[in-house]
């Protein structure tokens, strides 16, 4: 017991994070004084101590502890450090990505005492997360305006450019990124006209709100067999779920999914929202979930619809949208309308191709459609009669229609060419394509439909491990492109310029929140160990005899109830600062303090990952990423 007294007063001695100065000179006549008393008379020593913050210096949070062994005191106050006046601190803060690095790299940098003109006190002002102070822009009135994300690209894994010999890319979502309250919208509305003509739903539906873009995000999961859409971190476990458009409590959670493994979750009866392209269809199915939950008895057609129904209704009906036209006329019409104009794409593919390297498009779009996304994103003409083939030299080999995923993993689908100078599309077999010499197929032309990877690495001449493809489909793009292949991967995600946004606009509250779990934890541990005091006086009769054993009765209740007040305080920051990125489904890459399973992914599969594919041209072709 002694000794454990020792341990925890070194310990409170050496917290570098608290300011306390209690170095071991100091404190080892204490310590051996400790050692010389009795057990008893360590412990009254113990309940006695407290730890003082150094002076001028001081935090200003939502409660006062005075728990023993604590970093520091802590006062009600506006949630702010301040120093003495004059005085300079310096300190790094971290933006964190999947794998707690920093975004712009971690810096240290100067934080300045400001005098707050009241208080008398200096009031700390630095620059916000992950940036240094030149970096800052001030306005008028000199209050600091945050910078954002500038395009910065992410590394998992190191990744040398050097090694690479060729670099694709998809289409959709990647190289042309679509508006998404045009373009989804449309996909909504007729997948709902192809639900009531051609899959028996009532024409009520069509009077459901409109698409919604911004009430589903990328990363959850649809579970088609009780109707749920779901949120679970990277242990499997869900902590957030909605029935329909009725959200979950806790119970109802865990009743359905308390036991369930990472296994589970990888049945057939859940599919993922990894895509762009799924929002439209998990909005429709949580619409649907409820109206027929609402309706069975009074449209009895609806009787016969399960929950696995309705989401194969749904996916239907969006397949018939793209196939028959409903979407792509639409865009082959007015593409500025539902596609986003992307400055650098082109000079990102000119740069890439004058450093020698294969460039390559694989696409499960169709010849068509691809050659109107195309001459708009590339050559910026909208109207037909405008429209050619130019976009083709920024390019070494073109395949649409490649059926991603089993692009990747079977090996027998054929490959076409694509007659696309004559203006016909003509296709026409390629039973020789992997014993032809590839200078003499590609001498023909570039363009081909279908096929599989063979084809690619014969005609491009390049291994797997070779190969870089930048894709927005985590499953169909990153995944099978890297689990089958060994291809050096690149994920874009939209999403990840307001992600970076927001954390950086709320730093403060990400930092108070990390001091109020490591308050947190320190309580924990504190009360652990009062526990174990208690249970060692109990064999101590002079505990008794001298009252020592209620002082760390009531001072472990008063830990009970600070810890209770500071963990109520961490829920509410941390739901704060969850709805500042979504009301409802919280920051992308996390649930609550852990990473979200769609972190996990893209730690998992993605070598890099940024917001938009031009980001790639802001750096060299020979970039060594790490």
């Amino acid at each position: 017991e002694v000794k454990q007294t020792m341990v925890l007063i070194y310990r409170a001695c050496s917290y570098s994070m608290c300011g306390v100065s209690c170095p071991l000179a100091v404190a080892m006549p204490f310590l051996l004084a400790v050692g010389a008393s009795t057990a008893s008379a360590a412990h009254e020593h113990a309940l006695q101590g407290r730890l003082q913050p150094k002076r001028g210096a001081s935090y200003a949070g939502p409660f006062a502890f005075s728990t023993p062994f604590l970093p520091a005191r802590l006062r009600p106050g506006p949630a702010e450090r301040t120093v003495s006046e004059k005085k300079k601190l310096r300190t790094t803060f971290l933006a964190t990505t999947t794998q707690g690095r920093a975004i712009s790299g971690m810096r240290s940098m100067s934080m300045t005492a400001v005098d707050n003109g009241s208080s008398g006190e200096a009031v700390l002002k630095g620059p916000p997360m992950g940036r240094r102070d030149d970096e800052i822009v001030y306005d008028e009135g000199g209050d600091e305006k945050f910078q954002r994300y500038q395009g910065e690209v992410f590394c998992n894994r190191a990744l040398n450019m050097r090694r690479v010999m060729a670099v694709g890319f998809d289409m959709d979502y990647t190289l042309a990124q679509y508006n998404p309250q045009s373009f989804e919208l449309l996909a909504h509305r007729g997948a709902m006209d192809k639900l009531v003509n051609f899959m028996g739903y009532p024409e009520e539906i069509k009077d459901l709100p409109d698409y919604d873009p911004n009430f589903f995000q990328r990363g959850l999961m649809i579970d088609k067999q009780r109707g749920n859409i779901i949120k679970m971190d990277r242990h499997s476990y869900v902590k957030i779920a909605y029935h329909g458009t009725t959200p979950m409590n806790k119970e109802q959670r865990t009743e359905i999914y308390g036991s369930f493994t990472q296994k589970d979750f990888s049945a057939g009866i859940f599919a993922p929202i990894d895509t762009l392209f799924s929002l439209p269809d998990a909005f429709m199915y949580s619409q649907l979930v409820t109206f027929v939950d609402a309706n069975k008895d009074t449209f009895t057609q609806l009787r016969s619809k399960s929950y696995t129904q309705i989401y194969a209704d749904v996916r239907r009906s969006v397949d018939l949208c793209h196939r028959d036209g409903v979407i792509k006329d639409m865009v082959g019409l007015n593409p500025g309308k539902y596609i986003q104009s992307e400055a650098g794409i082109v000079d990102m593919l000119k740069r890439y191709r004058a450093s020698g390297r294969k460039v390559f498009l694989v696409t499960n779009s169709l010849w068509d459609y691809t050659n109107v996304v195309m001459n708009h994103i590339i050559l910026g003409f909208s109207d037909e009669k405008d429209r050619n083939l130019d976009w083709l030299k920024l390019f070494d080999i073109v395949i649409v229609g490649a059926c991603k995923p089993q692009f990747f993993e079977n090996d027998k689908l054929p490959l076409f060419r694509v007659h696309a100078e004559d203006g016909l599309n003509r296709l026409s077999n390629m039973d020789n394509a992997l014993f032809d010499p590839p200078q003499d197929t590609l001498a023909v032309g570039k363009v081909f439909q279908g096929g599989n990877w063979q084809h690619l690495h014969y005609l491009l001449g390049v291994q797997g491990e070779q190969i870089v493809y930048a894709g927005d489909h985590m499953f169909s793009d990153v995944i099978r492109g890297k689990r089958s292949l060994g291809w050096r991967t690149v994920l874009v995600i939209p999403e990840l310029e307001q992600e970076v946004d927001v954390a950086l606009r709320e730093h403060v509250r990400r930092k108070r929140i990390q001091e109020l779990r490591e308050l947190r934890d320190e309580l924990d541990e504190w009360i652990d160990r009062l526990s174990l005091l208690l249970v060692s006086c109990e064999r101590d009769s002079n505990c008794a005899l001298t009252d020592r054993e209620i002082a760390i009765e009531t001072e472990r209740e008063k830990a009970l109830e600070e810890l209770i007040s500071v963990k109520t305080a961490f829920a509410e920051e941390l739901r704060l600062y969850h709805e500042s990125f979504h009301p409802v489904w919280g920051q992308m890459l996390k649930v609550g303090y852990q990473n979200s399973r769609f972190a996990q992914q893209v730690q998992s599969y993605a070598c890099l990952y940024t917001s938009k594919v031009s980001n790639l041209g802001l750096v060299s072709p020979e970039m060594n990423f790490r």
